[in-house]
């Protein structure tokens, strides 16, 4: 008996499990630039899923499968299948502060779900300039009005300009001379 389960143990193909040899890691990027999140799984025979959770809507990429693209949002994920591994990648470029906290959520056959978070820098420096621009443009604006009062102010020429056509003046010194002699 003994040597029957020795035989069929030693006959029977080992079991393969799978394990991540890549998973997605937080990642923090200033604005206006790019980054890739990556999973894989070894052997490469496995089903991975990756999904892209953004704050309006999630996409989720299997692995093997085909690539999507979404052009609009600057989101492209690939898949890379190799009798070795498998690997997921999802590539974000142009990233601007409406993705921050965004999650790249990676699941494997049989493992633990690994998640990597996208956090984005610089968008702080985006509101000071913003801010810079428009109290700088109202106190522009300010010096030039009052650059043009003053001057209008002092200069005789542009008084008469803007004052228009002169009415004609009664003569009051006539009127008062008149005034009193009665």
């Amino acid at each position: 008996m003994w040597l029957f389960v020795c035989i069929v143990l030693q006959s029977a193909p080992p079991v393969q499990g799978y394990n991540y040899s890549m998973v997605p890691v937080n990642t923090t990027v200033y604005m206006g630039k790019s980054t890739t999140f990556t999973c894989s799984i070894v052997p490469g025979n496995g089903m991975l899923n990756f999904t892209a959770r953004l704050p309006l809507n999630s996409y989720t990429l299997q692995c093997p499968g085909k690539n999507l693209n979404f052009p609009s949002m600057s989101l492209y994920g690939s898949c890379d299948n190799k009798p070795n591994q498998n690997t997921a990648s999802w590539q974000m470029s142009n990233i601007g502060s409406d993705v921050n906290g965004s999650a790249f959520i990676c699941s494997g056959d049989g493992l633990d779900v690994q998640v990597g978070y996208l956090w984005i820098t610089g968008a702080s420096k985006y509101y000071l300039m913003l801010f810079g621009c428009v109290m700088g443009g109202f106190f522009g604006i300010l010096i030039i009005f009052g650059v043009t009062y003053v001057s209008l102010k002092r200069s005789e020429r542009l008084q008469e300009c803007f004052k228009g056509k002169p009415e004609e003046e009664d003569d009051i010194e006539g009127v008062e001379e008149e005034t009193i002699k009665d």
